[in-house]
């Protein structure tokens, strides 16, 4: 049931399945494990003992045979905070090598939706305006339900201003395009509408596609350029798309547009 998330935290296949197992067994013998992970005897013989090592099961001796004893799961909590505890001591240094060795023209791209989360926390860190032309509110995928308000709570906490051209087809899908604050948005015509989405911030420049409104592909794929001057040229592009684009009418409180 937990083999996936132990083997996140760093457990090999192996050594997931058979804590999980010991969990449920109390004290059993090599046999006892292998009937119930289905896993070879010689193989769980390794994994005992590194699963020994890092504290989350136990020996036990006695008379008849050797057997194997769970620790208690904060163990498991307590080996990701000490892994934590490791990545803050190295994290100022490697960051300051990062930001070193990244100050030139680079491009290179994000792949998949916990990907897509880090570019979006890459806004968070740059504390720049944001631009967008083409979006379709790519933040409704219900796979960013959860992520959304903690990114919004931070990007009201630095202050962040947003600024979207967005494609025609947001109209009609909801009252409000854009419901963070510190934000104004227009849309693009019709005749131009795409799946092509443009965003920039800072010195970064984000390319990617979406499926539809409110979703994103499977799989999304972000091209990613790092120049200060193609984002400010694109800066300019926006300032005129910006003025001859449509400007949205007001919704009053009662959900009435206003002119």
């Amino acid at each position: 049931m937990y083999e996936e998330i132990l083997k996140d935290i760093g457990l090999s296949p192996n050594e997931a399945k058979i804590y999980e197992a010991l969990v449920g067994l109390g004290e059993a013998s090599v046999n006892t494990i292998s009937v119930k992970t289905k896993i070879n005897r010689s193989n769980i013989y390794d994994a005992m003992e590194r699963l020994v090592e890092k504290g989350l099961a136990s020996d036990i001796f006695t008379k008849k045979e050797k057997l194997y004893k769970a620790a208690h799961p904060n163990r498991v909590k307590e080996i990701v905070e000490e892994k934590l505890s490791i990545i803050k001591k190295i994290l100022p240094d490697l960051t300051k090598k990062f930001e070193t060795d990244h100050e030139e023209e680079e491009a290179f791209f994000y792949r998949g939706i916990h990907a897509y989360k880090n570019y979006m926390f890459q806004i968070l860190k740059e504390k720049k305006p944001y631009y967008c032309i083409g979006g379709k509110g790519m933040w409704f995928d219900p796979r960013l339900r959860f992520f959304m308000p903690n990114f919004d709570r931070q990007r009201k906490e630095s202050n962040i201003c947003f600024k979207h051209i967005f494609d025609s087809e947001m109209k009609g899908k909801i009252k409000e395009p854009l419901q963070f604050e510190k934000n104004e948005y227009r849309f693009l015509p019709k005749k131009y509408c795409s799946n092509l989405t443009f965003e920039f911030f800072g010195d970064y420049l984000v390319i990617y596609t979406g499926k539809e409104f409110g979703k994103l592909k499977e799989k999304p794929t972000l091209f990613v350029l790092k120049s200060k001057e193609v984002t400010e040229g694109f800066k300019k592009i926006f300032d005129f798309m910006y003025d001859h684009c449509e400007v949205p009418k007001k919704v009053s409180k009662s959900g009435r547009a206003q002119q």
